[in-house]
């Protein structure tokens, strides 16, 4: 009678299909080059936010011709705000685009039918693409959020570290909730262009939502400018119902896209 314990081998071979899966996504993400699409769009509007803030005197003067431009001097959150404006618009379409070429594999037959033979589990088609996308995305997030609080401090004045810190975190929430969108609206439409669309049409009816007084407290995308809220003074609790709302949000939605791509057949 040997006293070695039997192994699972069924559990074994989920692990290592498992982790295959995981290592497929880092690779796509990293030879497609698809995270430089994330980290050159945040990183460009980390650069140009705080020379927008600190120069739009002068970039009005010289298009205005004779006319005086009186503006007033600008603040350090000035830089930020531009930031996060042109982050929220043309750095969310880049995660949207990215996110969709991860989460909507079923576009593409042969990948689909290889996706599925490396694991049993339907949680798994859908955990890691998001999980390695989100990981890309908030780190590009926390490279232009360096470069723009870098150039505003050098260019304008300082910004407040904790209030920086704690609104960029409310920002990496928002960020994981948009890629559980683009799951979701994965596992409604198939092509990745039709994911792209849909997932841009629920984003920007959020903001239209969080007009109502009584909506806007909880409503996911008030995250997005969380950090511009904090670095003028506003409490973090101001955002946390918003950050809870967006956790469940993110989770209904994984278990969704999940239940979606799972059942549907190639």
């Amino acid at each position: 009678m040997s006293g070695t314990a039997p192994v699972n081998t069924t559990t074994a071979g989920d692990a290592r299909r498992g982790m295959s899966l995981w290592r497929l996504e880092r690779l796509r993400l990293l030879r497609t080059h698809r995270w430089l699409i994330l980290f050159g769009a945040y990183a460009a509007f980390g650069v140009l936010g705080p020379l927008t803030a600190r120069f739009i005197r002068e970039l009005f003067g010289r298009a205005g011709g004779e006319i005086t431009i009186i503006a007033p001097d600008p603040r350090p959150v000035d830089g930020i705000i531009q930031f996060v404006t042109n982050a929220g618009q043309l750095g969310l379409l880049a995660v949207v685009v990215v996110a969709a070429g991860a989460l909507a594999f079923d576009a593409h037959p042969q990948r689909a039918a290889f996706l599925r033979t490396r694991s049993s589990r339907p949680d798994r088609l859908v955990v890691a693409p998001y999980v390695v996308t989100t990981v890309a995305t908030v780190l590009a997030l926390l490279a232009g959020t360096a470069l723009a609080t870098l150039l505003t401090t050098l260019l304008i004045g300082p910004l407040p570290t904790g209030a920086l810190v704690v609104g960029t975190t409310y920002g990496a929430l928002y960020l994981g909730f948009v890629v559980a969108v683009v799951a979701a609206a994965a596992g409604v439409v198939r092509t990745q262009i039709a994911t792209v669309f849909l997932a841009v049409g629920v984003l920007l009816a959020l903001p239209v939502v969080a007009m109502l007084d009584v909506v806007r407290p909880w409503a996911p995308s008030e995250l997005l400018l969380a950090v511009v809220g904090m670095v003028e003074g506003a409490p973090a609790s101001d955002y946390a119902r918003a950050a809870g709302t967006s956790v469940v949000a993110t989770v209904v939605l994984l278990l969704f896209a999940a239940r979606r791509l799972g059942r549907r057949e190639l």
